[in-house]
């Protein structure tokens, strides 16, 4: 998928989402005015169910899954699927509880959304961002200026992988129901705090996660500085050449 393309599906997905958040309430509203059923008892609660309950949450999952594919044929466009496919997976998963929230309750106070917020969200828009470069109008591939900068991404998106399983709260309850094995809900409810813990270094902030954050950005945003052109090779080499041809 060129970059063209990829950036047309990621506004289509967004423009779902911001419709189903704000513009569904209102629709609903003005639905509940024409039909006059808020005189009777009951009487709207099938068109509240059908927009707000039906309609609004599918709107949600269809932008996601929007934003989803769109990215899983950029990455593998652009030669990426083995390493960064399973971690924008994970990533959306991560984020998704966090989207279903914040769609559901816009009016909810800054702080609130400021301490539920994610970290791997922050992470995925950072990518998505980063996969809407052209790379193949100058023919090269993403992070390819230096081995040191490909291993600092991974990293960061390593760190960010684990962040994102640490701090999943429905990530237990999840894992047992999925695989039908409850000891394992009990084995992961159990062995995320240890984790939280290492990957704050025993800190009660999220501050090294941000700080991994600014340097996944740092990563990407320095792999897109114009690399040094190759020297040309020197007189002695190309005589060399032709005297072997």
């Amino acid at each position: 998928m060129f970059a063209g393309r990829y950036l047309w599906w990621v506004l289509i997905g967004i423009g779902i989402f911001i419709f189903a958040a704000l513009g569904l309430d209102p629709i609903t509203w003005l639905t509940i005015q024409l039909l006059g059923c808020e005189e009777m008892a009951g009487a709207c609660e099938p068109t509240i169910r059908l927009i707000s309950g039906m309609l609004k949450p599918g709107c949600i999952w269809i932008a996601i899954g929007v934003l989803f594919v769109a990215t899983l044929v950029r990455l593998h466009y652009l030669s990426l699927l083995w390493f960064w496919g399973p971690v924008a997976a994970i990533w959306f998963v991560a984020a998704t509880p966090f989207l279903l929230f914040i769609s559901a309750d816009m009016a909810a106070a800054w702080p609130v959304v400021l301490a539920m917020l994610p970290v791997a969200l922050l992470f995925l828009a950072t990518f998505i961002a980063y996969l809407m470069v052209p790379f193949e109008d100058a023919d090269t591939h993403p992070l390819e200026a230096s081995a040191t900068l490909r291993l600092a991404a991974r990293l960061a998106a390593i760190y960010s992988v684990l962040a994102a399983a640490a701090f999943m709260p429905a990530l237990s309850r999840s894992a047992g129901a999925l695989l039908d094995m409850p000891a394992l809900s009990v084995v992961v409810a159990l062995a995320q705090p240890y984790l939280q813990t290492m990957l704050i270094f025993g800190t009660d902030s999220m501050a090294p996660a941000y700080a991994v954050l600014v340097l996944f950005i740092a990563t990407l945003a320095a792999s897109l500085l114009p690399r040094a052109a190759a020297r040309p090779p020197a007189r002695s080499t190309i005589m060399l050449r032709r005297l072997r041809r």
